[in-house]
């Protein structure tokens, strides 16, 4: 007997091995497709140069360190001719692996549910497509020479990290969701969203959902020394670099753009600095005069985007910077580094000055680019587009909301709504950040795109499993 019950133990334990070692073999599998699919638009396209990408490859100042840094270390490996194949087979790879490792959480997570795993990472095949062949660029951002060929797959990455550590509360997850935080932000000043997202998450589920006051506080305080190491790699980047402590240039012209676009002349009496009143008066002339004011846009909310997209790159690349770069070449001591501070410096006065105009049309704007940025999130600008948007929105907050309802228990973490909470979160914030310092073309948004549909597949799913049970 005891040796029959033996048996059935060993007999057990050996049909467990076969199937963990048969879900092994399946991601392995999972990975190889998604490795095959990443790697054809290196040799289909090769590497594609884009409009930015020899600031990055000059390690310009007004560039955050990490991608120069990147392809500063290829070029040492490869040399000058021949490093950019190497960079963009590497950014191939790692968005193959964010796509499989989100795969694999989604399905570890949900029962092993290859449905779940395959449609995750057909969404984030889906952008790629999308970028590929349907957008006017006509290139993979994975092969492109930009922030975005790291900045999509990282950003799944902590985005999944961030996920893991919620469900399981362990330190390596929150090791890496940091790590994965600090080198996005190092990417681009966008990024920005990580550490506001972290700091959003950890009020929600340790101050509103368990009310763990010392935990919730110790993240706070993480979230803010992870934004110190940030502008700490920043400066020790330029100092390597340049032999100065200065964090990169360029921040304020992004918002200074906006907020000149919806100025008026009357604005000039903001100025008590009379180099800065001549420099907005200047650019506000030219800006006028080209039509790229607000007052010149049409009413509707599409065609106030349209014209704001129009003009903002004409009035920060053709006015702002000529304007203010040329008294800077003028009067100025010819040392580039001390030339970008002192056009932060102009650019950042003009700022707080304008920020004193009527606040109608700026809120008008702002308001009308975060909304633009919740469609490009998960669509594209488009009058049809833009109603299904909001259908698929509603749907995604219906089934949250249903799913809350069904649980009955929305303070304990659960692998599907857990994961649409962060992800919408993300994407709110990030529509937020965009919104008030840049117009939200879809290069901006995208970060969330397939995640939002990986999430409303989940939540899709569970919904079916309520309905089977209530019928059964």
């Amino acid at each position: 007997m005891a040796g029959s019950g033996q048996n059935r133990m060993n007999g057990a334990g050996k049909v467990k091995q076969y199937m963990r070692n048969k879900e092994k073999r399946w991601e392995i599998g999972l990975m190889g497709f998604c490795l095959l699919f990443y790697l054809i638009f290196p040799f289909l396209d090769g590497p594609v140069w884009c409009v930015d990408s020899n600031s990055y490859a000059a390690m310009d100042i007004t560039r955050e360190p990490l991608y120069p840094t990147f392809l500063w270390i290829f070029r040492r490996m490869f040399g000058e001719g021949n490093y950019l194949w190497p960079v963009v087979a590497v950014q191939s790879v790692l968005a193959a692996y964010g796509s499989w490792k989100l795969a694999v959480t989604v399905k570890g997570y949900k029962e092993d549910s290859r449905v779940l795993a395959v449609s995750a990472v057909c969404f984030q095949i889906g952008v790629v497509l999308l970028n590929r062949f349907v957008a006017r660029r006509g290139s993979s951002y994975t092969v492109s020479i930009m922030t975005e060929g790291l900045g999509f797959p990282l950003y799944v990455l902590f985005l999944v990290q961030l996920y893991k550590y919620m469900m399981e509360r362990k330190g390596r997850n929150l090791a890496g969701t940091a790590v994965l935080a600090v080198l996005l932000v190092s990417l681009r000043k966008q990024m920005l969203l990580t550490l506001c997202l972290m700091a959003v998450v950890f009020i929600l589920y340790f101050l509103i959902k368990k009310r763990e006051g010392k935990k919730l506080l110790g993240l706070l305080l993480l979230t803010v020394l992870l934004l110190a190491a940030g502008k700490g790699a920043d400066r020790l980047y330029n100092y390597m670099v340049r032999g100065r402590w200065v964090e990169h240039a360029g921040n304020s012209m992004g918002v200074l753009c906006t907020l000149i676009y919806t100025s008026g002349d009357e604005d000039e009496r903001l100025f008590r600095d009379e180099t800065l009143k001549q420099f907005y008066t200047e650019i506000n002339r030219q800006a006028g005069g080209e039509g790229c004011k607000m007052s010149y846009a049409p009413k509707d909310s599409m065609g106030l985007m349209t014209h704001y997209a129009d003009s903002y790159d004409v009035i920060g690349y053709g006015m702002i910077n000529p304007v203010i770069q040329g008294y800077i070449r003028q009067h100025g001591d010819g040392d580039p580094v001390h030339a970008a501070l002192q056009y932060d410096e102009y650019c950042g006065g003009m700022v707080k000055a304008l920020l004193g105009q009527e606040k109608g049309n700026l809120v008008r704007v702002v308001l009308a680019n975060i909304g633009e940025g919740f469609v490009n999130s998960v669509a594209r600008v488009h009058r049809v587009l833009n109603v299904y948007a909001v259908l698929a929105y509603l749907l995604y907050i219906g089934l949250y909301i249903r799913g809350i309802v069904v649980r009955k228990n929305w303070r304990k973490p659960d692998a599907t709504q857990t994961f649409a909470e962060i992800v919408l979160l993300g994407l709110a914030i990030n529509c937020g950040v965009v919104g008030v310092t840049i117009f939200s073309q879809p290069r901006y948004m995208i970060y969330s795109m397939g995640l939002f549909y990986c999430a409303l597949t989940m939540l899709l799913y569970d919904e079916i499993k309520y309905l089977a049970a209530d019928k059964a």
